[in-house]
């Protein structure tokens, strides 16, 4: 189904054991179980107690997107050898009753065995936001995952309501293929851009009034080809791209539909996937590819910190020697690690954030 003729991956070992940070206090009782039969792994974790937020209101809609509304990172170790491929997710409270998706800002699933590609940081090898839909990957494509490798999960609330609530559970359920699957899937990896430089410091800026453009350029170490491609914005975001520049000019390379309700509410991200029935969009080692998005601010008041733009993708790689090995001693990721301990406390207002481009 899967029309590559990419060599399958190999998951190469970091050449130092990673360091993960502790997490300072239990964040509440967290399981990880296997169901070898279904090839799933539960991780549930709570009870969260969220503070009350706000109504929503002209120009505090991302009034709750502070780090105190996000929790300490949760540890846990890889349980299997094999492939991830895709997740659901649920929120319930104490009664098992759903809780809204809005309510959680984001998730990370933090791999601290392998880096990224363009930051010297450890991988995310899931990034959901409460308008990303559960994925599954066809069986022929999949992210490697080794047993023992540590693992981390930072989660991150918005409540929009006046009301706490005491206590909120998270259901992660992730799908994963067996090393033994004959035949192997192609190996893909999870790939990150951002406007904003993401080492060691939060990704959300403040969104001016009116229309705002940002951008930030990424020279690319390796060459591949996008199996799978989405994103993250807020609310009144207008335009979500991936670009290549040649020449000084920008042309796009996939731009993503943001749907918006009609208070300028984000529905969703387009994910789109060329690599599933098609051979995929090539990606050239050593040219410069741009994340791009637009909002269009009609409150008349500046948002702190009431924005993010991002670019996720699913690549498959065509020479893994040319990703960059995981460098425990790297400052960068060091920063990071340290940036992963501290969050769960507020951290005050960081503004525009050094390597994002903005125009009006």
């Amino acid at each position: 189904m899967l029309a590559l003729t990419l060599a399958t991956l190999l998951l190469a070992p970091p050449r130092h054991p990673a360091r993960p940070a502790p997490p300072r206090h239990d964040p509440g009782e967290m399981k990880v179980v296997v169901d070898s039969s279904h090839h799933t792994i539960t991780i549930t974790a709570g009870p969260f107690s969220i503070p009350a937020g706000m109504p929503m209101m002209p120009g505090m809609e991302h009034g709750m997107h502070d780090n105190h509304a996000e929790e300490p990172v949760m540890l846990f170790k890889w349980p299997v050898t094999g492939w991830a491929r895709g997740y659901k997710l649920a929120l319930t409270d104490t009664d098992g009753h759903p809780i809204p998706r809005r309510t959680l800002h984001h998730l990370n699933l933090i791999n601290y065995g392998r880096r990224q590609l363009f930051y010297a940081m450890a991988e995310r090898l899931l990034a959901v936001g409460q308008e990303t839909p559960d994925i599954t990957l066809p069986a022929g494509i999949s992210i490697p995952v080794t047993a023992g490798v540590p693992m981390g999960i930072l989660l991150a609330w918005h409540n929009e309501t006046p009301d706490p609530m005491p206590a909120v559970y998270m259901k992660l359920v992730m799908q994963y293929s067996p090393s033994n699957l004959n035949p192997r899937p192609v190996s893909v990896l999870p790939v990150y851009m951002d406007v904003v430089d993401p080492v060691g410091r939060p990704v959300d800026f403040d969104l001016p009034a009116g229309t705002s453009t940002f951008h930030a350029d990424l020279t690319l170490p390796a060459s591949g080809r996008i199996i799978g491609i989405g994103g993250h914005a807020h609310d009144y975001i207008r335009n979500l791209a991936l670009q290549r520049v040649e020449g000084g000019q920008a042309r796009n390379v996939v731009r993503l539909r943001t749907p918006l309700d009609s208070a300028g509410r984000i529905i969703g991200v387009e994910e789109r996937y060329p690599g599933i029935r098609g051979a995929g969009i090539k990606l050239v080692k050593g040219a410069t590819y741009r994340v791009t998005g637009t909002y269009d601010n009609p409150t008349g008041a500046n948002m702190p910190k009431g924005a993010m733009i991002h670019v996720v993708m699913i690549v498959a790689i065509d020479d893994m020697r040319d990703w960059p090995a995981l460098d425990p001693d790297d400052p960068g990721y060091r920063l990071d690690m340290d940036y992963i301990d501290t969050r769960g406390t507020p951290n005050g207002d960081h503004g525009q954030m050094p390597g994002m481009q903005h125009t009006h």
